[in-house]
């Protein structure tokens, strides 16, 4: 499990910061899906019934998951293009954008909370955010030790 998580996790930074033509980013997208799926299915003990459920919830959110972090991923290389000669204005700039990113992952996290909630027993449903919590805490400590401090 540790390995998968790592290598998903490497793959959720990596991916959305890499320009890629299209057609390489869609494969990526899925292949990173695909894994980050895995992941949730090895971390979960679905019935049928509630895999039938929570798949297309589960589906719906990761689409908006992703364009959020889309977004991370350019405020990233916004900085990346400036951090050695980082302005005070550029910085509120980027610290304004982080929080508006911040907020909107909030907002997806929540409308998945109310939607898992509703197809999953309690618990199922909290030990599913504790998944999703747990690989997003991963992916931000990974991506943390890269991101080098403003100068």
């Amino acid at each position: 499990m540790r390995i998968k998580t790592i290598l998903l996790t490497l793959m959720l930074l990596v991916v959305p910061v890499l320009a890629l033509a299209d057609e390489a980013l869609d494969l990526k997208k899925k292949i990173m899906f695909d894994q980050k799926r895995l992941v949730v299915m090895e971390n979960m003990e679905f019935t049928e019934e509630e895999a039938a459920a929570f798949w297309p919830v589960y589906e719906k959110h990761q689409e908006e998951l992703f364009q959020t972090n889309q977004r991370g991923a350019k405020l990233i290389l916004a900085y990346a293009s400036v951090y050695q000669t980082l302005t005070d204005e550029q910085a509120v700039k980027l610290v304004d954008e982080y929080y508006d990113i911040q907020d909107d992952r909030l907002t997806v996290m929540k409308k998945m909370a109310v939607d898992v909630g509703k197809v999953l027993p309690g618990k199922k449903a909290f030990r599913y955010l504790q998944v999703e919590s747990k690989l997003s805490a991963i992916g931000r400590y990974e991506l943390a030790k890269e991101i080098p401090l403003a100068r």
